[in-house]
């Protein structure tokens, strides 16, 4: 009796460990390589609303424009070239931090000339997930008083950062 009662309380034990266990750093070759901006999709925000990301893009801009992360934490975008959408790559620096239980997507959009050390400001966005293929990530803001939901679809196009 002793010995079952061991047996199912290392089992517990082992069972808690799992459900409890944070997730894992992301590695930077798992990210490094150009990404295309699939869709967005809103929870919680009126069909009607003009949606901003990154600062003051506007949403339907960034569908289909191609990331790129360099190994050196480096990166751009390009946005497609749509009527009233950047024109000119934004070069940016990025980073995968853990964070509590989850992984942040950090990115500084830089202007000509600079380098990051002089960027204090940026974005913060939590990752869903990630592997080889794809990558989510899932915002929660605040709109209008209200607690919303945008969530980023990608897919890897190359693994090398063109």
């Amino acid at each position: 009796m002793k010995r079952i009662l061991f047996i199912v309380a290392v089992l517990s034990c082992i069972l808690f460990s799992f459900q409890t266990s944070s997730a894992q750093e992301i590695k930077r070759k798992t990210i490094m390589g150009t990404w295309r901006l699939d869709s967005i999709l809103y929870d919680n925000i009126k069909a009607y609303s003009t949606i901003k990301v990154f600062g003051d893009v506007d949403a339907g801009c960034m569908i289909n424009s191609i990331w790129t992360f360099y190994g050196n934490w480096d990166g751009k975008i390009l946005s497609p070239m749509a009527e009233g959408c950047p024109t000119t790559p934004q070069t940016l620096v990025w980073s995968t931090v853990k964070e509590g239980e989850g992984n942040v997507f950090g990115i500084k959009p830089l202007l000509a000339g600079q380098k990051g050390k002089q960027i204090t400001q940026g974005f913060k966005i939590p990752i869903q997930s990630v592997d080889g293929k794809n990558m989510v990530w899932h915002e929660t803001v605040n709109l209008n008083y209200k607690t919303s939901h945008v969530t980023y679809f990608f897919t890897k196009t190359s693994n090398k950062a063109k």
